[in-house]
């Protein structure tokens, strides 16, 4: 195998979790336009979770609960307890240990946050494809997973499978993804032993599986992020939100990389990110590995820059 593809790392991130927790508490708050808030009340109080309901009216984080109600009147505000006069996030951390419960069922976990992990497919991969008894994988298995990069332009999907005959145009985001699947699991590589497509969709397989048993045990949907390293699985991992999960092949990172802004990259999304453009003077990640690792250390220092 190439090297930097010897790893399989997947990060899942629990959609809009605060809000799903509330949900859970108070099941009337579901598929409504919800957000969770500070308990400090002043301008209503500050946001720091909105459901996808709520995102559709122009609701975003660090708003003021007062002014999202201007934007979505019938906004509805879960408020964050409040414990000796600071924040009480029991109800949260008691659903994350739920969480990080179940998915450590599957593979080695490393918790990043509240409502983010990582998690080490490397060993469970290797595992999962010895006991495949035909060493296949149904479309039908991989059913909310993208593959970054697919379908790609040229390429036909089986003769049997009725979205081939629709325009490419017209086609729609499921039929794209359903299309790029059967894609990528039809090239030769996938039935290879070892080999890095095989372990991506591999691990694909197994995180669509811990994804259904965590919402099954706990109620909660996440979206996850399937590659090679931890960066570029948190990248993967916002690219078909939400309850979805995306692969993303080394091969596929060129491409996604030519448009893709600075800031979207994990510790660039702050001061860091607009350092680098400031000085180099780009704006995508395309423009950024054009310079070599001397160049970067000479700009930002040997730490930084490497």
């Amino acid at each position: 195998m190439d090297y930097g593809k010897e790893r399989v790392v997947a990060l899942v991130d629990m959609d809009c979790f605060y809000v799903q927790v509330e949900q859970r508490l108070n099941p009337a708050l579901r598929n409504t336009p919800c957000v969770v808030a500070q308990y400090k009340t002043w301008k209503g109080g500050s946001i720091i979770a909105v459901s996808y309901e709520a995102r559709a009216h122009g609701v975003t984080r660090n708003m003021w609960v007062d002014d999202a109600k201007k934007l979505c009147p019938d906004l509805q505000v879960a408020r964050v307890r409040e414990s000796h006069g600071k924040a009480d996030l029991t109800h949260y951390r008691e659903a994350s240990v739920e969480v990080i419960e179940v998915m450590s069922r599957f593979a080695v976990i490393e918790r990043a946050s509240i409502d983010e992990a990582y998690m080490d497919l490397t060993a469970a991969v290797q595992q999962r494809w010895k006991n495949m008894p035909d060493q296949q994988i149904n479309p039908c298995l991989l059913r909310t997973t993208y593959i970054q990069g697919y379908p790609q332009s040229g390429q036909e999907p089986s003769a049997d499978d009725d979205s081939s005959q629709v325009d490419d145009s017209i086609m729609d985001k499921e039929q794209r993804r359903s299309i790029g699947v059967q894609q990528w699991l039809a090239s030769s590589s996938i039935g290879e032993q070892n080999s890095a497509e095989m372990q991506l969709t591999v691990g694909a397989l197994i995180v669509e599986e811990m994804r259904a048993a965590v919402e099954k045990h706990t109620g909660f949907r996440c979206s996850a992020g399937i590659s090679h390293n931890k960066v570029l699985a948190k990248l993967a991992c916002g690219l078909n939100k939400p309850n979805r999960q995306t692969v993303l092949p080394l091969d596929s990172v060129a491409e996604l990389f030519s448009t893709l802004p600075i800031s979207k990259i994990r510790n660039l999304g702050g001061k860091m990110g607009a350092s680098i453009t400031e000085t180099l003077g780009v704006a995508n990640m395309g423009d950024l590995t054009q310079f070599s690792q001397a160049q970067l250390g000479q700009h930002f220092g040997e730490k930084t820059g490497f």
